[in-house]
């Protein structure tokens, strides 16, 4: 449940520049309860600000499609489809990550009781929300590199609050 919800955090990301995109990734995902990291990849396609798709080559055959208020996922075969409508958990991360993904950091920092901050670094922006206090679950932590040129996320990191931190970069990034 939680790769997924990273995944919707990340994917969703590219939607800040409303446009269609297609794209590779990989991510990189430490455990810390089992001290391991678990490596994927694959590529991503971006039809709309709420409609994308997401397809591992790595491991071969998942994929995560987010279409609306749908979110459609297959790993290892199991296929699971969810209404963000009727699951409130998911539909807090997607409005977080919807508000964060169209530069309303404030208002995803009052609905998580987190702090933001933006810096400047180059061509990039990092923003940053950074959890006031301790939750049984969630994000402690998520950092977001954006190009400044197009707002299109190169970067993304999520700190769990049980420690897992999961990494995506983007690559190879076509706008069509």
């Amino acid at each position: 449940m939680k790769r997924i919800l990273t995944i919707v955090i990340a994917m969703l990301a590219f939607a800040a520049s409303a446009q269609k995109v297609e794209a590779r990734f990989t991510e990189s995902k430490f455990i810390k309860a089992s001290g391991k990291t678990v490596e994927a990849e694959g590529t991503l396609k971006l039809y709309s600000a709420d409609k994308f798709e997401l397809r591992y080559t790595k491991p071969a055959g998942d994929y995560f499609i987010i279409d609306g208020k749908m979110m459609s996922t297959s790993v290892k075969g199991k296929k699971t489809v969810v209404d963000t409508e009727k699951n409130a958990a998911m539909r807090t991360h997607r409005n977080t990550l919807m508000n964060c993904v169209n530069g309303n950091w404030k208002q995803a920092a009052t609905d998580n009781n987190a702090s933001t901050s933006v810096v400047e670094k180059g061509a990039n922006k990092v923003v940053t929300l950074s959890a006031k206090k301790s939750a049984p679950r969630g994000y402690s932590k998520i950092m977001i590199t954006y190009r400044k040129s197009d707002n299109i996320p190169v970067e993304l990191v999520f700190e769990e609050f049980n420690g897992t931190v999961t990494t995506y970069k983007i690559s190879n990034i076509v706008k069509k």
